[in-house]
Order: C-alpha cells, then sequence, then structure tokens
C-alpha cells in the first residue's frame, strides 16, 4: 500500500515548525522557529494520492472532510506541581553540569519538599559543594521554576518527559516560557533511546522578558523518546552565580501529519474464520469492533500488514475496523460483513401428535426454513430467529411418522437439514357401550388403528379400533355388577382406562304349573332372587324364586279361571305367561236308595 504521509514528508521537512505551531504562536507571543517560505509546492499527482481513500464497501463514505483530534501525546502539559506526590505528575527533573554535547546527563534529583518560609514553594537541593537549588511554585500562570549555584558551578536544569513515539513519524515539541531573568537561557533538547541527540534548538543568552515560544520538530527513531525543556542562568558564570528564575506557562507534543490513515483493506471473512487480516498504513494500531460490542486490537507491520485473532462469527455479522497511526489520528472505518462458508444448523424439539407449535434454536436474526411432510420448501415458508436464539412456527396436528425439517440459509449457503419425527402424544381413552348381563360383546369407540384392551376380572380381550372408529370384543355373559375396562394403545402410548358396570339384559319369563280347581298354591319355575308376581283376577300374589322354584298360596279357582306370572330382577321385568284352572278332582256322587217301587234313582 502507498503511504500517503511518505508523499507528505515533501513539503513537512520544511514547513512543519511553521505549520505546527503559528496556532501557539497567536496567543502567546514570538515564535522560535524555522521560515516555511521555502516550502516546495506538492505536484498534482501527490495531491491527488493525499486526497484519495479506499473502503471495502463503499469508497465514497471514507472520504474524509474532518481530520480527527490527536490525542495528547504529553502527560500534565502546564506542568502543574503535585504537592501530595512532591512531583510535576509526568515530569522529571534532570541536569546537566554545562553546555555541552557530551557531559552526561544527571535524570534524578533528590526529593522535593515544601519550603519553610514560603508557603507555596517546594525546593530541592543536589547534595554537593556547590549549593545548588531548585525551588518551584504553581502560580496562576504556569510553574514558576527558581534556580541558584555558584559561581563556576553552574547548573543546566532539564525538565523532561519519556513520550510514546513512532519510528519515522514527525513531531513538534514547544514550550512557552515568561522569563524574569534579565540574562537567562531557555532551549529544547529532544533524546532518542540510545541517548543520541535528534533534535534541539540554541542555547544561547536572551534578555526577554515577554512570553517566549521554543519548539523544535523532529522525526522519531525509537519507540520512546525524551523531550526536554533546558533552562540555565547567565552564560558568563565566571563572573555571575545567577541561576535561572520564570514561569513555563504551557508544553506541548503535536505530530506534524495530522492526516489520519486510508481506511484498511479488509481481507473477507468467514464464519469459521478465528482471524481478520488486512493491508493498511504501516506501523499503526488496528481496532477491530465485533457487532457483539467486543473489540480486538493489534498492529500492522513495517509492510501495512495486520492478522489479528477474533473468535469466529456467525454469518451476517459485520465487523468494523479502523488503524490509528502514531499521532492518534483514527482512519475511517472498513465495515464487513461475515461470509458464509458453513452454516450452522438449527436445531428442533421433539413434536408430538398433540402439538401445534414447533420450537427449536438457530442463529439470530437468520431465517429458520421449514416444511412439514412432503411438502417442497417454499421461499415464505420461514420463520426467524430471535435474539435470544430460538425460534418457533404454527403447525396443524400431524399424525405420529410425520417428518418435520429445518434448515438456515445464510448468504445462498445452506445448513445442513435438521429433522424430526412426530411422536405419539396424548391418547384418548376409547368409549365403551353399556353391558347387560345377557351381552357376550363389548363395544365402543376409538382411534382407527388403535388396539383396544377390555379387562375382565383380571383378563384382558383384545381388538383393533376399525377405520370406522368402532371396536367390538367378544365376551361370555356376565354377572349384574361385573365391572369391565377398556383402554387403547396407538403407536406405543397408552390411553387413561375408561369402565362400565354389567347391568341386568332382558329377564326370562317364569313357567306356571297347571293349576286345577283343586289347587290352592301356583307354582312354577324361575331365576333365583327373582321376584314373581302372580295375578288371579285382579289380585296380585308374588314369591322370591329360591332354588329355581317358587311358590305362592291362592284360594282355589273355579275351571276357566286365567292366572298370569311374571318375575322381576334386577329392575328389569319379564314379559308374563299365563294358565287356565282346569277340572281337578272329580267327587262321585250320592244315590239315594232305591226300591223295587221306585221308578227314579235320585241322589247328589
Amino acid at each position: 500500500m502507498i503511504n500517503k504521509k511518505r508523499v507528505n514528508q515533501v513539503t513537512k521537512l520544511t514547513v512543519a515548525s511553521a505549520i505546527a505551531f503559528s496556532a501557539l504562536a497567536q496567543p502567546l507571543g514570538t515564535l522560535v522557529t524555522v521560515k516555511a517560505a521555502e516550502a516546495p509546492a506538492t505536484t498534482k499527482a501527490e495531491n491527488k494520492l493525499l486526497q484519495s481513500t479506499a473502503s471495502n464497501e463503499n469508497a465514497s463514505k471514507n472520504l474524509k472532510s474532518n481530520l480527527k483530534a490527536s490525542k495528547v501525546l504529553l502527560e500534565n502539559p502546564n506542568l502543574v506541581f503535585d504537592s501530595s506526590s512532591m512531583t510535576v505528575t509526568g515530569w522529571n527533573f534532570g541536569y546537566r553540569n554545562g553546555n555541552s554535547a557530551t557531559l552526561p546527563f544527571v535524570k534524578d534529583v533528590p526529593a522535593f519538599s515544601p519550603l519553610a518560609a514560603q508557603d507555596g514553594w517546594y525546593s530541592t537541593h543536589l547534595n554537593d559543594s556547590y549549593d545548588r537549588n531548585i525551588r518551584v511554585a504553581n502560580t496562576s500562570s504556569g510553574l514558576y521554576v527558581y534556580t541558584t549555584y555558584g559561581k563556576m558551578f553552574p547548573m543546566y536544569l532539564s525538565l523532561y518527559q519519556n513520550i510514546k513515539t513512532t519510528p519515522g513519524e514527525e513531531y513538534t515539541f514547544g514550550y512557552s516560557l515568561k522569563a524574569t531573568n534579565s540574562i537567562y537561557q531557555a532551549a529544547i533538547k529532544v533524546v532518542d533511546n540510545t541517548e543520541t541527540t535528534i533534535a534541539s534548538t540554541p542555547l544561547e543568552e536572551k534578555t526577554s522578558r515577554d512570553i517566549t515560544n521554543y519548539s523544535a520538530t523532529f522525526t522519531a527513531r525509537s519507540t520512546e523518546t525524551r523531550v526536554e525543556i533546558v533552562l540555565a542562568g547567565a552564560p558568563n558564570i565566571a563572573s555571575l552565580a545567577s541561576g535561572f528564575g520564570g514561569t513555563i506557562i504551557s508544553a506541548s507534543l503535536t505530530p506534524t501529519d495530522n492526516t489520519a490513515p486510508d481506511a484498511p483493506t479488509v481481507t473477507p471473512v468467514y464464519n469459521t474464520d478465528t482471524t481478520i487480516k488486512g493491508n493498511g498504513e504501516a506501523n499503526c494500531d488496528v481496532t477491530v469492533t465485533l457487532e457483539s460490542g467486543d473489540v480486538a486490537t493489534g498492529r500492522t507491520d513495517a509492510n501495512g500488514n495486520f492478522n489479528i485473532t477474533i473468535p469466529a462469527q456467525a454469518a451476517g455479522k459485520r465487523i468494523k475496523v479502523t488503524l490509528t497511526d502514531g499521532a492518534g489520528s483514527e482512519s475511517n472505518p472498513t465495515t464487513v460483513t461475515v461470509l458464509a462458508k458453513s452454516v450452522d444448523s438449527p436445531t428442533i424439539n421433539p413434536v408430538t401428535t398433540d402439538d401445534v407449535v414447533v420450537k427449536g434454536t438457530g442463529i439470530p436474526g437468520q431465517r429458520v426454513y421449514y416444511k412439514v411432510g412432503s411438502a417442497d420448501w417454499y421461499e415464505y415458508r420461514y420463520t426467524t430467529v430471535g435474539a435470544d436464539g430460538t425460534y418457533s412456527f404454527f403447525i396443524t396436528n400431524q399424525p405420529a411418522g410425520t417428518l418435520i425439517s429445518v434448515k438456515h440459509t445464510v448468504g445462498g449457503i445452506d445448513s445442513t437439514v435438521a429433522t424430526t419425527t412426530v411422536t405419539q402424544g396424548t391418547v384418548a381413552a376409547p368409549t365403551i357401550n353399556d353391558v347387560k348381563s345377557d351381552d357376550t360383546t363389548v363395544k365402543g369407540t376409538g382411534i382407527p388403528g388403535a388396539t383396544v384392551t377390555v379387562t375382565i376380572a383380571g383378563q384382558d380381550r383384545t381388538a383393533t379400533v376399525g377405520q370406522d372408529g368402532n371396536y367390538s370384543v367378544t365376551i361370555p355373559a356376565q354377572a349384574v355388577g361385573t365391572e369391565i375396562t377398556a383402554k387403547q394403545t396407538l403407536n406405543d402410548k397408552t390411553s387413561d382406562p375408561v369402565s362400565t358396570t354389567v347391568t341386568q339384559g332382558t329377564v326370562a319369563a317364569p313357567t306356571i304349573d297347571n293349576v286345577t280347581t283343586d289347587d290352592e298354591k301356583v307354582t312354577g319355575t324361575g331365576i333365583n332372587g327373582a321376584t314373581v308376581t302372580v295375578k288371579v283376577g285382579n289380585q296380585d300374589y308374588t314369591a322370591t324364586v329360591e332354588n329355581n322354584r317358587y311358590s305362592i298360596d291362592i284360594a282355589k279357582q273355579p275351571v276357566g279361571t286365567e292366572i298370569t306370572a311374571k318375575q322381576t330382577l334386577n329392575g328389569e321385568t319379564s314379559s308374563s305367561v299365563s294358565t287356565t284352572v282346569t277340572q281337578g278332582t272329580v267327587a262321585a256322587p250320592t244315590i239315594d236308595n232305591v226300591t223295587t217301587d221306585d221308578e227314579k234313582v235320585t241322589g247328589t
């Protein structure tokens, strides 16, 4: 990838100081920097390159009209002294014993402590024999710094900070100073991690007590760079022993190139991938934001390539990738949609013949297509998986054995089809018709094809329900009061039982023996326990059958009298039988005495 920042270097090397600190010069006064009058113009090709951007989805979306603000690179730019830690937060004090590049830099000074005689002042002593002291105080304008030392033993004070930098990136470091000494020295020194000075301003005698701005532009050589504010008193140390006095108003570090990186190019991401790869500007931080809000980070290498580990994402998810350069400028995002190399199959819960809703799980936000039985797949026959990963759709009750199929289709890729076979749900109990004591079948209704089991006194008899929904089971005639139960089984599911109690069937008529005019009883046969009712004329007589016989007392009846009999058992009454009284034994007549004179025979 062409780095537009490299092209920018054509102009930056000569104009960086003027551009970067022109804003600083406006409110604070004199700007100490190089002139930019000789800056060469960029070519049309360079301008075109500088204006171009790229995106995987829509290049027009990545055109920048405003650069994002650079991140603050200096800690505590106003150099506020913290009385609790006795430090200028983020900054350190060091010194050199003269104005020579070969003199060693002493990075640490003894700890500060409150100055007893002056409230709000803090001081430290270098613990040497040269009476060298450093005093500081927070003021409304900034940090006041005051140093003292003896003749011939100067102290070139340095307030420094180690900053994170990107090798090859250009930065401008500066500060604003208002001195109180009539003669003093102030400068900047920038040092890389090998203690090599890579930028500085001359440490010369100054006399201005106006606010003065100092700046130096440098190209970072390492990932950490030391920037120093160098302060000293009069340079004539042989005749003067004056230290430095003045207020550091603020300091700043800005990248001279605020042009954001182009949006990165991202390799297509599939739902099986656990890395995201791409290319962009070299040595930039890469931020990968997943649709869930989780963030993964990495960095482009010297060739601009990146390869960052992420959890596998579902097809259809969107991933945003941005680059942030060493100056803190962030690119427009490149957003990619995860493609389906394979699609996870949805699940489907068991379905019974009772169910009218099918449920399961799938990929949130994706469609689940379904078909029932031998139906075809139709694009409009689908439901959408909810954010909780579950789905449902309605069906009519299906018979056991029906196949129900579901699948995902994402990005034109079908998942494996998941299926379930409808199993038997709850089996309703059969019906059972009334059974009488003279019945030899048990009948009722059930589910066609189900097996009905009829149980009498622990003995089972079975029959299959016909397609008309009726069943019939042969049984021997049962006594009144016998309990008969029935249940049905279909696809290995058995219903609850139903029952009935045998009631009295048809009662046979009793018999009636011949009755003569001699008889004073009506006798015959009947059903044990039955009540026989004999009717003579308008008079009813009853008796209970015992040992299959009954006997009822009556008055002697004349020839021709009709006698009827019927019997009742368990509330059921038989038909009637009848007989007619016949002549019984006829007594011999009497005959009166007959004489020879009688011409008649008489008697009774």
